[in-house]
């Protein structure tokens, strides 16, 4: 691994780099329900955030740091955040960027997921929708289209456990009348799980088939 020079402190650390990867045959290529990319992308994403050593500071890359950020990340509530995504995602909630704030926090919600820390995945999953929320309200959009919001977050609802809440916002989005199919059999998937009180991580693949006649609406 490289050294990267914190823009901090001045320390030189080894540091990740997200490596380059070959696309993933068609077949094999559906992301998770809740966006998270397939294999081999899936594997770089503990390479998506650095840590310096010394002082802490987290971010995707070490050498650049904002105004202001040297304070915030001495205050206390960024060094009980757990784990350099969440760290990440602090100092862009604190700078005003919820919309990255929150993608942050599920990026690293992810990463707790591979090294089986359930606990501290659920923390994060809440965090992102927390920190979603503070962007709707100063008018920030997180994804492309309101639909594709009510999708991402009616998933991190259920992982969560909060299957009544999951289910009501899976049935405000339904009652768009402009909703693209794909978001359709998504969401119609999504309350299929929620009444099972299945809090399992799924994928796109796993959308059932439509009716014969019925073409689904796909992502390319």
């Amino acid at each position: 691994m490289p050294n990267t020079e914190c823009a901090l402190c001045g320390t030189l650390s080894p540091q990740p780099e997200v490596p380059a990867v070959e696309p993933p045959p068609a077949a094999k290529s559906a992301p998770d329900l809740d966006t998270r990319p397939a294999e081999p992308e899936r594997s770089t994403i503990g390479a998506w955030m650095q840590s310096c050593p010394t002082c802490g500071y987290a971010a995707p890359d070490l050498s650049h740091a904002a105004p202001g950020v040297e304070q915030l990340v001495k205050s206390p509530g960024y060094i009980g955040c757990p784990g350099p995504f969440a760290r990440h995602a602090y100092i862009l909630e604190r700078l005003g960027f919820y919309a990255d704030a929150g993608w942050t926090a599920l990026h690293g919600a992810w990463a707790f997921d591979d090294d089986g820390q359930e606990h501290a995945a659920r923390r994060l999953r809440s965090a992102a929708i927390s920190y979603w929320k503070q962007g709707k309200a100063a008018g920030q959009h997180f994804m492309a289209t309101p639909p594709e919001e009510f999708a991402i977050v009616t998933d991190l609802l259920r992982r969560l456990g909060d299957f009544d809440q999951a289910q009501a916002t899976a049935r405000v989005a339904l009652n768009d009348d402009h909703l693209p199919g794909l978001m359709q059999d998504t969401l119609r998937f999504q309350l299929s799980l929620i009444q099972a009180r299945d809090t399992a991580r799924h994928t796109l693949a796993e959308l059932p088939p439509r009716p014969k006649g019925g073409a689904r609406v796909t992502l390319e």
